[in-house]
């Protein structure tokens, strides 16, 4: 009995049931066929560019439209696809740059040219540069030619590096040329016996390291006089005074004014040989000095061997010597016999 009612019943109850049922599925499938349709088109219509606004009713109402950005709105799908290009690998300066044996491998490039072309009259003696304001002077048939590799930060790694040097007459005619290696950065080479006579001649100088050479220095004329006679020696300069041994050299005829020295110094006078004279075969070269006031007879006359190494003439007088005052003194150059002219006074200040 009761089973009967239960089922004839049934029906009846869920008849209503299904329909909200239906009702709700209805109204999910039309909301899912007409509102995000209508989302997606206005955000199409948005990203070609479009400048109809989509309506009011389909904006999302948690997002005011008044901070949507344009990224904002854009939906992912609809973004630059456009893929980013690779960046391209940079030649090597060095691979387009460098050129090429004919073997393939890359070329020696040329060594930095030599500097510092001298002649000297035997090994013994200072050289005479060729860049000096007068033209070097041999002493001896047989000088000798030096030069220095020019640029150490260059020329360092050149296990091979060279120098040739090439010997001509004056006027051109070609004599010798002759290749020595560097010995650390200086190269040299002297003329061998049976070749030069007295007379003018040019050499110049070149650096090697194989196939690949520099420049050639300009020619450097000098001459050979090696019959015995001893030129007169050309006048001292640069006079110049120091107060002691840590105290530097003031040059006379400076623009800031005579040197001033005290009566304890140590003084020492000094002055340089002309550049005629460097390097020349004089066995007795020495200098004589003259001390004293202005318009006075020398106080102290000295005369002192050329230093070692040919370069400097000098005398020192004791602490104690000179009184305050002023005072000058003067140089000259001598070998034996053989005396150049006076050099300048060269005026001077005492002080207490």
């Amino acid at each position: 009995m009761q089973q009967t009612r239960r089922s004839a019943t049934t029906p009846d109850r869920q008849h209503p049931l299904r329909r909200r049922r239906f009702a709700a599925v209805l109204a999910l499938i039309v909301s899912g066929v007409v509102l995000t349709p209508a989302v997606s088109l206005a955000d199409v219509t948005r990203t070609s560019g479009s400048a109809a606004p989509p309506p009011m009713s389909h904006r999302p109402v948690d997002r005011p439209s008044t901070t949507l950005t344009r990224a904002d709105r854009m939906p992912t799908t609809y973004r630059s696809r456009k893929p980013t290009p690779a960046p391209r690998p940079t030649p090597s300066p060095t691979a387009v740059s460098q050129p090429t044996g004919t073997s393939g491998a890359p070329a020696l490039s040329a060594p930095h040219a030599p500097a510092g072309l001298y002649v000297s009259s035997s090994p013994d003696l200072a050289p005479q540069f060729c860049q000096a304001t007068a033209a070097p002077v041999a002493r001896s048939i047989q000088p000798l030619f030096g030069v220095s590799s020019g640029a150490p930060a260059y020329n360092t790694d050149r296990l091979n590096l060279r120098a040739a040097f090439e010997l001509s007459l004056s006027n051109g005619e070609p004599l010798l040329t002759q290749t020595v290696g560097f010995v650390g950065s200086s190269a040299r080479f002297q003329v061998p016996g049976g070749v030069l006579t007295d007379g003018s001649y040019r050499v110049r100088v070149r650096a090697e390291d194989g196939a690949a050479v520099s420049e050639w220095l300009p020619w450097c004329v000098f001459t050979v006089n090696a019959s015995g006679a001893v030129p007169t020696p050309g006048v001292p300069a640069a006079l110049r005074i120091s107060a002691g041994p840590y105290a530097g050299f003031q040059q006379c005829g400076a623009v800031s004014g005579a040197p001033v020295v005290g009566t304890r110094d140590s003084l020492t006078f000094a002055a340089s040989p002309a550049p005629q004279t460097i390097g020349l075969n004089y066995p007795n070269l020495s200098s004589t000095f003259e001390i004293g006031h202005p318009g006075q007879d020398p106080l102290i006359r000295k005369t002192e061997a050329i230093w070692p190494g040919g370069r400097v003439f000098g005398t020192g007088v004791a602490p104690g010597t000179l009184t305050p005052g002023p005072y000058q003194f003067r140089v000259r150059a001598e070998d034996g016999n053989v005396v150049s002219a006076w050099s300048s006074w060269c005026a001077f200040t005492v002080t207490g």
